[in-house]
């Protein structure tokens, strides 16, 4: 959520299109998403509602919620925002590209990943780089492709640039009274890190600041093994050409020209409303469904409570009321607040049996102060793959000091070695130092974990998804012809690591299904089974 922000990285991106919103309009720069996931992520910002209040049948087994990118929305769900729209005010809607907010999809990768999440597989950081779930995209150096130019036939994301054709040609030939909502969900800014070589040259590679690493063995237990779980710990042998300096910066200057790229796009769809005489008429939401670590905490990709997987940019343009033209919102708002905010901006009044959790940000784009109608915080969780452990975070503001506050699975683990995280943002924005056994911030971790518990039963839940995994896999073992071969196909990206030691890893396995459900700790050790 940071990367379009005024500075950052030495003003490296270059974003004339979103900086001119900016300019016009409102930017939020403590926005969150709600699961810092594609599927359920969407789930939450279509229906407006957390990840833990969108129960849904599937597979015959009651699923509390989007726990994953298997879980989302329900297939019969039938309000979100632009059936809301199309059916309270008659809006003319257009949903295009990525969609991806309904149960039932991504790849049986995702599916055992999630599942498994407390199987206890064997792994030896320092022989294989340990267990991996994920591409080899976070070890990768990026892809730069030929393309000398803007034009979308050289682009590395032409399938973006093909909707976003048919799309703006909808804009722009519309002559309809009624009013259109159009939705665009776009792969562009998301592993695998490929660009252009016009985009590239964009990119200064002397502004990048390349994230510091702590060694291993002092990392958080859970952001150990996400590191780990995302192939992002190489093994002794791999150790020179993965920790290089410059391997990390290519890395990150490859995905900040993906941004600019995305940039482009969106100076586009502002271009198409110019053109159709509609500038002065409509809307603007720019914002994203998750972020991308882009190497922090030596992890690439999205899943993580860190800021930047978590908080995701996002401005708002009202053509018809341009009053607080380059305002910016340090207060904590959150993806679900967009459902109300559409709502409001429409002039539709919301009916209390949508249940939503989120609060219109209208009153944010005007000029005057907000009274604070709304909680001064927000939170997140997710409990899916790429992750040993479910997570819970709130993020809030005490008067100009934001602070974080991270809970791991029931939040009573800290004793075995996962410890709860409080981060003050305001003065620690790269979240390295964990306050939570500082006596000072007593007040404040107490005060936020009593407002985390008033969003979320934490403890319950994780419990809930504990059990949810193990249904679901038990599910899947009796629809599936030799699930025991099937569990290690050599088209599943954790293949090669069962197959380290597959004996070892199906006795795992098997350990964890005969087992009751249970939230089993994150593992700090590089080895598994532990020599200690």
């Amino acid at each position: 959520g940071r990367t379009w922000q005024e500075g950052y990285q030495n003003s490296v991106i270059p974003l004339p299109n979103i900086h001119m919103l900016q300019e016009h309009g409102v930017s939020f720069y403590r926005h969150y998403s709600n699961t810092p996931v594609c599927c359920p992520s969407r789930a939450t910002f279509w229906s407006g509602r957390h990840a833990h209040k969108i129960p849904h049948l599937h597979n015959n087994i009651s699923v509390g919620g989007a726990w994953n990118n298997y879980e989302g929305l329900p297939q019969d769900f039938s309000h979100r925002i632009d059936q809301e729209l199309a059916t309270k005010a008659h809006y003319n809607t257009l949903i295009s590209g990525k969609e991806d907010w309904v149960s039932g999809g991504h790849s049986l990768n995702v599916r055992l990943n999630s599942w498994t999440m407390y199987s206890q597989f064997p792994y030896s950081v320092n022989e294989s780089g340990g267990w991996h779930d994920e591409t080899g995209d976070c070890a990768s150096q990026g892809t730069v492709t030929s393309g000398n130019s803007s034009d979308p036939n050289d682009s590395a994301h032409q399938g973006d640039w093909d909707t976003l054709k048919r799309t703006t040609n909808f804009i722009r030939e519309y002559k309809k009274e009624q009013p259109f909502f159009v939705y665009q969900g776009m792969n562009i800014v998301h592993p695998p890190y490929v660009t252009n070589q016009f985009y590239y040259d964009k990119i200064n590679a002397s502004k990048i600041v390349v994230p510091d690493w702590k060694p291993l063995a002092q990392l958080h237990a859970c952001d150990l093994q996400s590191s780990m779980l995302k192939g992002c710990t190489p093994s002794n042998a791999n150790q020179q050409s993965f920790y290089s300096t410059e391997r990390r910066r290519n890395i990150r200057r490859i995905y900040y020209s993906m941004i600019a790229e995305f940039d482009a796009m969106v100076g586009a769809y502002i271009s198409a409303v110019k053109e159709a005489g509609l500038w002065n008429s409509t809307v603007f939401i720019v914002t994203s469904d998750h972020g991308d670590m882009q190497m922090e905490h030596q992890q690439h990709y999205k899943m993580v409570p860190y800021d930047a997987s978590a908080s995701v940019p996002m401005v708002i343009y009202d053509g018809r009321h341009s009053l607080a033209a380059g305002k910016v919102v340090t207060n904590t708002t959150q993806l679900i607040d967009i459902f109300p905010t559409v709502m409001d901006l429409a002039g539709i009044p919301i009916n209390p049996s949508l249940n939503l959790d989120g609060h219109s940000l209208v009153p944010f784009l005007q000029h005057e102060p907000v009274a604070e109608a709304r909680p001064p915080y927000v939170v997140s969780q997710f409990h899916g793959c790429n992750i040993a452990m479910s997570w819970f975070m709130i993020v809030q503001t005490f008067g100009s000091a934001t602070f974080k506050y991270i809970v791991y699975g029931n939040g009573t683990h800290g004793e075995v070695g996962v410890p709860n995280q409080l981060f003050e943002l305001s003065k620690d924005p790269n979240e390295k130092i964990n306050l939570s056994h500082e006596t000072a911030f007593n007040g404040i971790r107490v005060e936020m974990e009593q407002n985390l518990r008033k969003v979320v039963d934490y403890a319950k839940v994780a419990q809930e998804v504990a059990q949810y995994g193990k249904d679901s896999f038990a599910w899947w073992a009796n629809n599936t012809d030799n699930w025991q071969s099937a569990i290690h196909a050599k088209d599943l990206r954790w293949t090669q690591s069962w197959d380290q030691n597959a004996a070892a890893s199906m006795d795992a396995l098997q350990k964890w299904m005969q087992a009751p459900a249970e939230i089993v700790p994150c593992r700090s050790s590089l080895q598994w089974p532990s020599n200690n």
